[in-house]
Order: structure tokens, then C-alpha cells, then sequence
């Protein structure tokens, strides 16, 4: 196995010999808050975590000659995110660090660090076909029609891909091999210590949320939401695919757990307990709601419009709607004032005095 020095660390911090280094500078974990240069490290992890809830470029290389810094704020900014268990900031944190090493990755000069690399991700960087089961694992979160395996161009049991489409991929199987050992089992001490800086980035997404999906606007939620919330305030018993995706979906968009209870005690047969236990698993868990395609399977996706034939998953047709919501209510506010401005010009016409 090649050889991997300090600087190339920095760059791939998540390689095993990343931790031999911080073992080696006698670093640990707990009672990290307890020094000043443990609380600089808290805050430089928690600055690297905001960069990726902000959705911004990729969070920039330490320079204040500190040569450890980038792999102590990566390790630490794992156990923060884990600490959250919030399931958004884990994944906008593993889809900013994928970036990141990515992009390294393409503009790596030293081939022995890079096929150093490419082997803790199992993948090459010369790769003009892929076999079915590689390409299936690393195309399964893409959505696109392009990318289903029916559609692909297979042969001999391959599938062959374009330089552009491997990019694509492999930003794909970092993103995923980054992500596969979170959140971490934090001890409940850590937790605890750690409570200031979690409790920030808690706030720092839910402020990402309300940015992204804006006041709650029930008018554009998508014909299935509306369906199951319907269902619910009439008694009906959900299925558990339809109670899962109703829960998950209003938690994203930002109701909280008492707003979504609120929604099910309107049902005739409403068990406070067990709604509870029932949204507060979902909650704390962080799911995702399902996309079009499982809601269809599930036999939950029902009463389609225009908007349903554009978008793929639930978040982008509420996106879409509250888009086009937001311009009609300034267009019909706009036309209002031209039509105010116009009735108060003709009523200062009539009243002015005639000439001599």
C-alpha cells in the first residue's frame, strides 16, 4: 500500500492514517472542550458544518499553520453532525466533504496518492464501463431517466459510460462511502459536551430550512399530501407508507412535531399517545419522504396534475408550486396597484377645477 504523508491528509483526512495522527499528537475526543485549543478546533468543526448546511463552495484548507487542523475539524465535524442526529445535517455535511475530496481527487498530480485513494473507494478515474452491480450501487441515488439501467447501453454484462457521466458517479460512491459509517455512536458524555456547538448547528439548519421552503403554504402542498391529510382529519386509518410519507414530508418543509400531531387530532378517533410515539419516531429518526416513484408503488400517489408530470419527488412539486404561488400573488398585487394608481388618477381628474 502506498505510502500517504501529512499533506496528502489533509486533503483526504478520512483515510485510516488520519487517526494514527491524531492518536500520535495525543488527541482526543472527550474533554476536548475543556482547553482553548480544544474549543478552537470545536468551532473551526462547527464552521466546516455551517459551510455545508449553507450549501456554499467547499469548506476552504486551514491557513493558519496549523498542520493537523484539517483532519482534527474533519473528524470532529463528523461527531458534531452525529451528535445532531439530524438526518438533513449529516447529509448536506457528507454531500460538501464528497465535494471536497473530489475535487482534490481530479486536480491530483501524485498518482500513487491517487490510486492510493481510488482503492479506499474501490473505483478508477479511467473507468469507461462499470459492471451492472457497480453501476446500479452507484447510480441508485440519482433520479434522472437517463440513469436507469434500462436506458443505459449494456454489453457483456457492462454498462459503458461517458468521462462526463464517470464524474458523475464517482462523486456519487464518495459521497456514499463517506457517509456509510453515520452518524457515529457518540457517548452520551460527548453529547453532553458538546451540547453548545450541536444546539447551533441545529438552529443553523432549521434557518436553511425556513430559507429554502419559506412560510408553510398549504395551498402547494402536492395532490398525495393533500389526499393523506384529508384522510387523516377524516378518521381514515393511513397506511403506514402513507402515515411515514405525510410525517416526513411536513417535518422537511419545517412543521414540528406538536404542528403535525395537530393535523392527526382532527381525525374523529384521534390516540394522542400513540400519534406521538408514532410522528416522534419518524422525527427523530430524520426520514426522508419517499419520491413519486415509491408513493406510486405504494398506491399513496393519487389525483396527478401538470405539476406531478414535471417533478419527481414530492419537495420539488411543493417547490414548484409555492413558485409559481409567490409570482401569481405578486402579479395580482401589481395589477391591483396599477388599478388603484389608475381609479385615484381618474378621481383627481374629475374633482380638478374647470379652466376660466
Amino acid at each position: 500500500m502506498a505510502a500517504v504523508e501529512l499533506r496528502d491528509l489533509l486533503h483526504y483526512p478520512f483515510l485510516p492514517e488520519a487517526q494514527k495522527i491524531l492518536a500520535s499528537r495525543g488527541i482526543s475526543v472527550a474533554g476536548l472542550s475543556k482547553t482553548n485549543p480544544g474549543r478552537n478546533y470545536l468551532d473551526k468543526a462547527a464552521e466546516r458544518v455551517v459551510y455545508s448546511i449553507d450549501g456554499k463552495e467547499t469548506y476552504p484548507s486551514d491557513t493558519s499553520g496549523d498542520n493537523i487542523s484539517d483532519i482534527v475539524t474533519y473528524v470532529l465535524a463528523r461527531v458534531l453532525v452525529s451528535c445532531t442526529k439530524d438526518k438533513r445535517t449529516v447529509e448536506r455535511f457528507v454531500r460538501a466533504e464528497a465535494k471536497r475530496v473530489f475535487g482534490y481527487l481530479r486536480q491530483e498530480q501524485n498518482q500513487t496518492i491517487k490510486a492510493r485513494v481510488c482503492a479506499e473507494f474501490g473505483i478508477s478515474l479511467d473507468a469507461t464501463r462499470l459492471t451492472v452491480l457497480q453501476y446500479v450501487e452507484m447510480a441508485a441515488n440519482i433520479r434522472e431517466e437517463k440513469w436507469r439501467l434500462i436506458n443505459r447501453e449494456v454489453e457483456g454484462g457492462y454498462v459503458q459510460i461517458s468521462a462526463d457521466e464517470l464524474e458523475i458517479l464517482l462523486s456519487e460512491k464518495i459521497r456514499a462511502h463517506l457517509g456509510s459509517s453515520l452518524p457515529l455512536a457518540v457517548p452520551g458524555a460527548v453529547e453532553r459536551e458538546f451540547a453548545p456547538w450541536t444546539d447551533k448547528l441545529l438552529m443553523k439548519t432549521q434557518e436553511r430550512t425556513l430559507a429554502e421552503f419559506g412560510v408553510i403554504d398549504e395551498s402547494a402542498y402536492p395532490p398525495c399530501i393533500q389526499t393523506l391529510i384529508q384522510g387523516a382529519a377524516a378518521g381514515v386509518n393511513l397506511t403506514h407508507s402513507g402515515r411515514f410519507s405525510l410525517v416526513s414530508f411536513l417535518h422537511v418543509i419545517g412543521m414540528n412535531a406538536e404542528q403535525i400531531e395537530g393535523i392527526f387530532a382532527r381525525s374523529p378517533d384521534y390516540n394522542p399517545d400513540m400519534t406521538m410515539y408514532q410522528v416522534d419516531h419518524i422525527l427523530t429518526n430524520e426520514y426522508t419522504p419517499p419520491s413519486c416513484v415509491t408513493m406510486l408503488t405504494h398506491g399513496i400517489c393519487v389525483s396527478k396534475d401538470a405539476t406531478c408530470e414535471k417533478v419527481s419527488h414530492p419537495l420539488n412539486y411543493y417547490r414548484e408550486k409555492k413558485r409559481y404561488l409567490e409570482r401569481k400573488r405578486r402579479l395580482e398585487e401589481s395589477k391591483a396597484k396599477k388599478a388603484e394608481a389608475a381609479k385615484a388618477a381618474g378621481a383627481e381628474k374629475k374633482e380638478a377645477p374647470e379652466s376660466e
